[in-house]
């Protein structure tokens, strides 16, 4: 049980890490900078990272939290799924300490080549152009009545 449950969340494992390069990478282009010039990319990803660190955290905990009432359960209910729970909290809690510690110091020794602007590629201009007809449609037409 503990195993498919990691299998299933391995997505969210992994979403904190994303999170933190995406952002360094991001970082990275529109200042800029040079991948040669190791202390300036190292000041760049750390401060990409503390934007988001608070954020990553605060939604890891969240989802952490999630699995509380799964540690109420008990007889055969809770010899089923606590494990899950307890492999699940303790995945997410490493998953948290490695994307503010480890990413980081990885982004700052693999990013690296020429750095192009997200416009560039083919593929994302594609999407752009389907994604924001539909983005604009969906916030002038959904929650107009309850907003």
């Amino acid at each position: 049980m503990s195993l498919s449950g990691i299998a299933i969340a391995i997505g969210v494992l992994v979403d904190a890490g994303i999170v933190v390069t995406e952002n360094a990478f991001r970082f990275i282009e529109q200042r800029k900078v040079d991948p040669k010039d190791r202390p300036l990319v190292w000041r760049t990803v750390l401060a990409s990272t503390r934007l988001v660190g608070r954020p990553i955290f605060f939604s890891m905990a969240i989802i952490i939290l999630a699995f509380i009432p799964v540690f109420s359960l008990t007889g055969e209910e809770g010899k089923l799924f606590h494990p899950l729970a307890f492999t699940k909290t303790f995945a997410m809690a490493g998953a948290t300490i490695i994307a503010v510690t480890l990413v980081p110091v990885l982004c700052t020794f693999l990013l690296r080549g020429k750095f192009h602007p997200e416009q560039a590629n083919p593929v994302m201009r594609a999407l752009h152009f389907i994604y924001r007809p539909v983005l604009r449609l969906a916030l002038n037409h959904g929650c107009s009545r309850c907003c």
